[in-house]
């Protein structure tokens, strides 16, 4: 699915987590996306999932840190070797306990 396909957000109105608290807390599991909580009509609160939470944090640290990398490397006088930048890319990995495979180039 491209990333700009994503499904239409779950509404329900804040009132649920009083009446229908089980049901709520079950579709954010059951569907691992938002649900947004609106208060007289407008979106107040979102409600997650911790697992999709998670998910969603470690993927956005991953695109900064490539983000980064990228705006490095732009502004960076001399060059990198390869060697050098596979070291460092497993290390910041390894921080957020993920296995880095460099591309094959």
């Amino acid at each position: 699915m491209p990333a700009l396909a994503a499904p239409l957000p779950i509404i329900r109105p804040i009132t649920d987590l009083r009446t229908q608290l089980n049901d709520v807390c079950t579709q954010a599991t059951a569907t691992q996306e938002p649900v947004v909580l609106t208060k007289n009509g407008t979106a107040s609160y979102v409600l997650m999932d911790s697992g999709a939470y998670e998910t969603a944090e470690r993927r956005n640290r991953v695109y900064l840190a490539l983000r980064e990398a990228e705006i490095e490397e732009r502004y960076r006088p001399e060059a990198v070797p390869a060697a050098e930048s596979d070291a460092k890319m497993r290390e910041i990995f390894a921080l957020w306990g993920l296995d880095y495979q460099p591309s094959a180039s």
